[in-house]
């Protein structure tokens, strides 16, 4: 996909919805590149004249951020590519986001996956039982999802790839904002990352879009795992979100919640499923029991790939 898909997205009047009218327009009827910014193609989609001066107007914006993109070998993945994840698709189905930004290893995106989601200020035992629970899961070969923020996200993360398996970073801000964090920065290779953005690429972070994150890294997901939440904020509301659209949720079920994991036994209440352990560690096998289920299998994965021994 070129520097004129990225024109159409930075145009006033342009969001989600023309967005993907116009992707499978283009997708749809075959539309060769140089013609993607036709004025045939924006009098069928029925685009106002005022969105298409305003198309005309981000061409030199367009092809500046893509330089910078192609630079940092970034790809760019549209709702009607081949690349991107069917799964995202059957899960958030009109809501999943038109376009993905993508730099690492695109093909963990068709990997079997668990997401996790928890505080910024996990506690201690929270972040032993959070590397404990991924430290398992990618002795299984399973790619971990998290949302790259400090805290629950990041110990997920390292964990992942000190245990030489893989992750995703689901960002919450453009990808030309994001930075590699030192903490993982000497761990990772070509294979086992991908950083990816559904937002464009200069977007700064604010709240509402890491919400809107939050919702990709559950589309990605096989289940979830909440490590520690409050009875507010974004791990809560992303809690909500995985039961909303029967996503697996498993609730670490602690003896003594600390006030970081208040809400923990609340979503064990609404149907969160609780994972519990002796000694600290927990006892994964509901887990790994959901994500290998027939009917929550990827198309491009077989149970030969994923060598689970259950």
């Amino acid at each position: 996909m070129d520097a004129r898909v990225l024109q159409v997205a930075f145009a006033k009047g342009v969001g989600d919805v023309a967005l993907k009218k116009y992707l499978h327009y283009i997708h749809d009827h075959c539309v060769e590149q140089e013609s993607y910014l036709s004025d045939e193609v924006f009098r069928c989609i029925g685009f106002s004249v005022d969105m298409l001066n305003s198309i005309k107007n981000t061409e030199e914006r367009a092809k500046s951020v893509f330089e910078k993109l192609c630079l940092k070998d970034v790809e760019i993945i549209t709702e009607t590519s081949n690349d991107y994840p069917q799964y995202l698709k059957r899960m958030l189905q009109n809501k999943c986001p038109p376009l993905l930004f993508a730099r690492g290893n695109k093909r963990l995106l068709s990997e079997l996956s668990v997401g996790f989601c928890g505080s910024r200020k996990v506690s201690d035992k929270g972040m032993a039982i959070a590397t404990n629970c991924t430290k398992q899961l990618v002795e299984k070969n399973v790619t971990i999802i998290s949302g790259y923020a400090a805290g629950t996200d990041l110990t997920v993360h390292k964990a992942a790839l000190e245990n030489e398996g893989s992750t995703i970073f689901v960002l919450s801000e453009g990808i030309l904002q994001a930075r590699i964090k030192k903490q993982i920065a000497p761990l990772l290779n070509d294979k086992n990352h991908l950083f990816i953005s559904q937002f464009l690429p200069e977007l700064t972070w604010n709240a509402g879009n890491a919400m809107k994150r939050n919702s990709t890294i559950i589309g990605l997901s096989r289940a979830m795992i909440l490590v520690e939440s409050r009875l507010e904020g974004g791990t809560f509301a992303a809690g909500e979100e995985a039961l909303r659209v029967n996503c697996p949720l498993f609730v670490i079920d602690f003896s003594k919640p600390d006030t970081t994991a208040e809400a923990n036994p609340y979503f064990i209440s609404k149907g969160g499923i609780p994972i519990r352990g002796k000694n600290g560690i927990p006892n994964m096998k509901k887990v790994f029991s959901s994500i290998t289920s027939e009917q929550r299998l990827n198309d491009n994965a077989s149970m030969e790939q994923l060598q689970i021994d259950m």
